[in-house]
């Protein structure tokens, strides 16, 4: 599959750092249910995943309370979940979200048994998506979201830049310095971007890589690394790693891209404040906390690495000739 429940179990549980105590009542209040919701729609996921726990209420030490399954998850059964299309005509599809559990290997949350619920009905381009939350004993709706568009493509050539027609190198400048440009075409819908540039070594070029992610861009469609820090950062990526490093044959660049939802989402979150501290955190879920949101994670784009170019003779040098400069292992 291309989206693994560990994935956003590890979003969910980074994000309630933030959210898990976050509610809209008094401290002294009547205790209700409060579920918290994650979930992120990616057309070419061959699997949709909902995160469902519950904010709890308590006194003493909120970590030993985290630490109990009962106190953040609902009991199997309890809930029901569906993921609702609506069609540009106004018809409707309702995809019920079956459940499962899994284990998480880390974090300050219970590991065991996490409940998630998850769709494996392809995701239509064309529709709008929300998402509903409702207790099975009665059907009484919980939580729900408002309907949201997918990201979408609007060009065949996603990445413009570096150009399909030369190898991966370091050819363009700024200010009189020679940089790494990185460009795109923008997607209907994405607020956020992300560039990785995924590096592929090993004896034959292909059997290990590393990442190396670039700035993210907010309503952008381009991000510059001048040379010299973007070869520093790879080689401390590189050095981290103790395999051999032969040659550099190609570089794969990868561009995720999410909507507005998650970006508003990540940079409330983005304070990094503990578990006993109050802070305001977006949420777009009615009824609870949390967020419903769009994204793409799997575009990419394929290029060669300069690999044989010599760096004493080449006019430009290609990234494997700078690599071998850094003196990193190859």
């Amino acid at each position: 599959m291309k989206s693994t429940p560990r994935l956003l179990v590890a979003l969910a549980l980074t994000s309630l750092i933030a959210t898990a105590c976050q509610v809209e009542f008094s401290p002294n209040a009547d205790y209700r249910e409060t579920p918290v919701v994650y979930c992120l729609l990616d057309q070419d996921d061959d699997t949709t995943w909902a995160r469902v726990e519950k904010c709890f209420l308590v006194d003493g030490n909120i970590y030993d309370y985290g630490t109990s399954s009962e106190m953040i998850n609902f009991p199997q059964g309890y809930l029901a979940v569906r993921l609702v299309a609506t069609h540009p005509d106004g018809r409707q599809d309702t995809l019920a979200m079956r459940d499962t559990l899994c284990d998480r290997s880390e974090g300050l949350f219970a590991s065991q048994n996490q409940p998630l619920f998850y769709s494996t009905s392809r995701l239509d381009t064309t529709c709008r998506y929300h998402l509903e939350v409702r207790r099975t004993a009665d059907d009484s709706l919980m939580a729900y979201t408002d309907p949201i568009p997918l990201v979408l493509q609007t060009d065949e050539t996603l990445i413009t830049q570096p150009y399909n027609t030369r190898p991966f190198g370091f050819y363009d400048y700024s200010a009189g310095e020679r940089v790494c440009n990185i460009a795109w075409n923008p997607l209907q819908n994405a607020r956020r971007y992300q560039p990785v540039v995924r590096f592929f070594y090993g004896e034959n070029g292909d059997t290990l890589h590393v990442d190396l992610k670039c700035a993210h861009v907010t309503n952008g469609t381009r991000t510059i690394y001048p040379l010299n820090s973007f070869l520093n950062s790879l080689k401390t990526a590189l050095q981290d790693d103790p395999n051999p490093k032969e040659y550099l044959r190609y570089v794969e660049i990868y561009l995720t891209a999410c909507d507005e939802n998650l970006n508003v989402y990540i940079n409330s979150a983005a304070s990094g404040v503990s578990l006993n501290q109050t802070t305001d955190t977006y949420t777009n879920i009615h009824g609870g906390l949390g967020v419903f949101a769009a994204r793409r994670t799997h575009l990419y784009k394929y290029l060669l690495a300069d690999a044989s170019m010599n760096p004493l003779t080449a006019s430009n040098p290609g990234l494997y000739a700078y690599l071998v400069d850094l003196g990193i292992g190859f």
